[in-house]
């Protein structure tokens, strides 16, 4: 990842476990759109273990239900070890966070489990092989679990961290190249569209520009919840002329469907 840019990213968490840190949308826009695919596929999270592949500071856990088991890698240890605090307090007893080495990730004793949900929410996007990531996680998740993917599209300014350009055709790309099976897939979100490249910047007026617009959206979509926000999400892009600025799919193992079945016909016959 540093060969591309991504060195910013290794620290850039430490000490941001605030209200307000939590509250802007660059964090709440991806788990509200994480929740809402849930919630419309019916993936149920009470007691599932949990895995988010780039955790940040820690948002998606706090949606969780309590009796969940989490679990997640950060490049900064300093973040694993403040959200892991973070969660304790707020009462989840099953956290184990640890930091990652990108170059060893294959090596990481995390991947040695089994997840019933394995997200990866703006990501992919920064990898140089997403395929590649997809092939080494595919055996973590569950036959009846599922990878969770959210990534931006239509971008109106480059972004200089993101080194794919993604759309369906790309995601059902990586999928198939991965031996993935798309089970669901959904473009959303414009409510940052004609603003995105605000978002581009990391300093000067235009970040905090940015910052402050984060800020506004981010606790409305949250007093609305993701029912509400993203189901008035087509109809504000069909007044404003804006597009989708996020995907998200669920995907499975290509033979998780096979194998699964084969274990409800061996079950009836033992029956």
């Amino acid at each position: 990842m540093e060969e591309n840019g991504q060195e910013a990213f290794k620290t850039c968490y430490r000490g941001r476990a605030g209200q307000l840190f939590h509250a802007a949308y660059m964090r709440m826009g991806k788990v509200l759109f994480a929740l809402h695919i849930l919630r419309t596929t019916e993936k149920r999270l009470t007691q599932k273990d949990i895995f988010d592949y780039g955790f940040g500071a820690g948002t998606f856990y706090r949606y969780c239900p309590k009796d969940s088991r989490l679990f997640g890698v950060e490049q900064d240890p300093v973040v694993c070890q403040e959200v892991a605090t973070m969660l304790g307090s707020r009462g989840y007893e099953t956290v184990d966070l640890q930091p990652i080495e990108i170059e060893r990730w294959k090596e990481h004793p995390l991947l040695a489990r089994r997840y019933d949900l394995f997200l990866c929410s703006h990501v992919l996007e920064h990898l140089p092989d997403p395929v590649d990531f997809l092939k080494t996680v595919r055996p973590c998740v569950k036959l009846e679990g599922a990878f969770l993917g959210l990534v931006p599209i239509n971008e109106r300014a480059e972004n200089p961290h993101h080194v794919q350009k993604v759309d369906r055709a790309v995601v059902e790309n990586w999928a198939s190249d991965a031996g993935y099976e798309v089970v669901y897939y959904e473009e959303n979100d414009p409510f940052r569209y004609w603003a995105q490249p605000l978002f581009t910047v990391d300093s000067g007026w235009k970040h905090k520009l940015a910052q402050a617009m984060s800020l506004d959206l981010g606790i409305s979509a949250t007093l609305l919840g993701e029912r509400l926000w993203f189901g008035w999400g087509k109809v504000f892009g069909k007044l404003t002329f804006s597009k989708p600025t996020q995907a998200a799919f669920l995907l499975r193992p290509a033979d998780a469907g096979h194998r699964l079945k084969r274990m409800e016909e061996d079950g009836a016959q033992l029956r």
